[in-house]
């Protein structure tokens, strides 16, 4: 058996994962959705300041996401496929041409590795999207399996979502690192039984993130095996 089949196996039979947001954490996409979303809202009418989109729904599913934004403001939510649209592309193109890899993550990603645990993303993006993604980041040649749910709400992800997504991938009775951005997501994660570490943006860092082990302003912040030595501890 060679050496990347042994460690495919040890992979396949471990006790433990890591998982992670692929666009907010990975990507850090939420700045692009928002400036994207700020230049939508305009054509509306709509001042969208950093404040007011922290205080949105801030959904991943774009249209959404213009929805709320335009609600909020008191504006009609008719005729926003030109809105969406410009959103959809912006963020596409980011995703395929711009997007660089967290180097924290880079970094934790390869001691998890080191470790014999395997490592999973997931996504609310659309599945090309997310391949061209993966691919930029170089995630795929690192071994990151990549989930696509079979349905992402606007609010996402909750426990359920979760729940649904470790199951798609065999994960369900494993012990969880996650890597989230969000409260949505850390809460989520916690109610699946995952131990959670927090890397907010500057549009979510003033959410509550009650029972995560860990919220740092970058993975940099600490060495990733003194991560995993906290967090593998369940």
């Amino acid at each position: 058996m060679s050496n990347d089949a042994k460690t495919e196996e040890k992979q396949g039979n471990t006790t433990h994962a890591l998982i992670f947001e692929l666009e907010y954490v990975a990507a850090k996409t939420r700045a692009v959705e928002f400036a994207s979303l700020q230049s939508a809202a305009k054509t509306k009418g709509v001042e969208l300041t950093p404040i007011l989109f922290s205080r949105s729904l801030m959904s991943p599913l774009h249209r959404a996401a213009v929805t709320d934004v335009l609600k909020r403001a008191g504006k009609k939510t008719d005729a926003i496929e030109k809105a969406v649209t410009e959103v959809d592309k912006t963020v596409a193109n980011y995703c395929e041409n711009e997007a660089e890899l967290d180097a924290g993550l880079a970094k934790l990603i390869k001691a998890t590795k080191k470790r014999g645990i395997p490592v999973v993303t997931f996504t609310a993006l659309p599945e090309a999207v997310a391949s061209k993604l993966m691919t930029r980041l170089g995630l795929d040649k690192l071994g990151v399996e990549l989930i696509i749910p079979d349905e992402v709400k606007e609010s996402f992800p909750r426990a359920d979502d979760w729940l649904k997504m470790l199951k798609q991938c065999n994960k369900e009775h494993s012990t969880l690192v996650a890597v989230v951005s969000s409260q949505i997501a850390c809460k989520g994660a916690l109610t699946a039984g995952a131990a959670c570490i927090v890397v907010p943006d500057e549009y979510t860092s003033f959410q509550d993130f009650s029972g995560a082990k860990l919220v740092l302003d970058s993975l940099t912040d600490q060495k990733p095996d003194a991560i995993l030595d906290l967090t593998l501890r369940m």
